[in-house]
């Protein structure tokens, strides 16, 4: 089996299932809004998504270790331990599919039951997708595939090689300079 294939098929699965469900919500979206409202709000799903990550990989992964989440989530900490293991890089379906019920419960709660809560879910999903692809590609290729990923590639590189207690973004930047830890 190729390496190519190989790949394809770790990233398989979250592209499976939160690609139907994004479908499903920009499907309920489209039924009272407009495209460029339906966009417009998918970005904000996606930039929320954003912090949603750093916090989450600060806080949730990057806990000292002994304390609860940090045991919790060891694998996190397996992943540093090994970093281009293939089998440490993609989340577990298990682990995101119950955070995804949860962030779609709070949105929907917020968004007052909204079908435009659809389109901010799947721009939230959209970053997620973003999110595993990239982590992945930094893992496994030695090089972007395209040069204007190159920053993020040396950004996550920094996170494992020269301080994992700082540059927790994957897909982006920002957040560790607005929290000062770039």
């Amino acid at each position: 089996m190729t390496k190519e294939i190989k790949h394809i098929i770790i990233l398989l699965p979250p592209y499976l299932v939160y690609g139907s469900i994004i479908a499903l919500c920009l499907r309920w979206a489209s039924q009272e809004f407009s495209t460029l409202w339906i966009a417009a709000t998918m970005v904000g799903g996606w930039f929320f998504w954003t912090l949603v990550e750093y916090l989450l990989h600060r806080f949730g992964f990057h806990e000292l270790p002994g304390r609860p989440l940090a045991k919790r989530y060891d694998i996190h900490w397996i992943h540093h331990r090994l970093p281009h293991n293939p089998k440490h890089i993609v989340t577990s379906l298990w682990l995101t599919l119950p955070l995804a019920a949860v962030f779609f419960i709070i949105f929907w709660a917020v968004g007052g039951g909204s079908p435009l809560v659809g389109a901010w879910y799947a721009g939230f999903g959209i970053g997620y997708l973003m999110y595993e692809t990239i982590h992945y590609l930094i893992h496994v290729r030695p090089h972007p595939p395209f040069k204007f990923l190159r920053g993020l590639w040396k950004y996550h590189y920094r996170h494992h090689f020269q301080d994992d207690s700082r540059y927790y973004g994957v897909t982006t930047r920002w957040w560790d300079y607005v929290f000062g830890t770039a």
